[in-house]
Formats: C-alpha cells, structure tokens, sequence
C-alpha cells in the first residue's frame, strides 16, 4: 500500500520538472524571437512533462526525495 503514494509523488513531481523546463524552453523561444505555434507549444510541454514524469516514477530518485524538506 505504501508503492502507490510514493510512485503518484514521483509521477508529480517529475511532471512539474517537465512543465518547468518546457515554460523556459518557451520563454527563451520568445526571447530569441522564434515563433512557436499554441497547438504544437502545448504539445510538446505536455509531451515533456508526462515524460519526465514516467522517467521520474521508473528511475531510482529516492534519494532526491528523501533530501527534500517536508512539506
């Protein structure tokens, strides 16, 4: 019972990675004056983030989480 909280945590926190890397990855597309279409911006974000989350939730980063402080 206790696989199943600790895998949604690791799923959450590798999607928040993911969506966090794809704001800059826009922000900077903006910067450098590169026009990134809405549809395929939010494609590619979600395509990031769901798999940073699956690569999170397979990979050991255990001990990543275990050093952060508790919420």
């Amino acid at each position: 019972m206790n696989t199943q909280p600790s895998n949604i945590k690791k799923f959450s926190i590798g999607l928040l990675i993911g969506l966090f890397i794809a704001a800059i990855s826009w922000l900077c597309s903006i910067y450098f004056h590169v026009s990134i279409p809405l549809l395929q911006g939010i494609l590619g974000s979600l395509l990031l983030s769901i798999s940073f989350g699956i690569l999170a939730t397979v990979s050991g980063i255990d001990k990543l989480l275990n050093n952060l402080p508790e919420f």
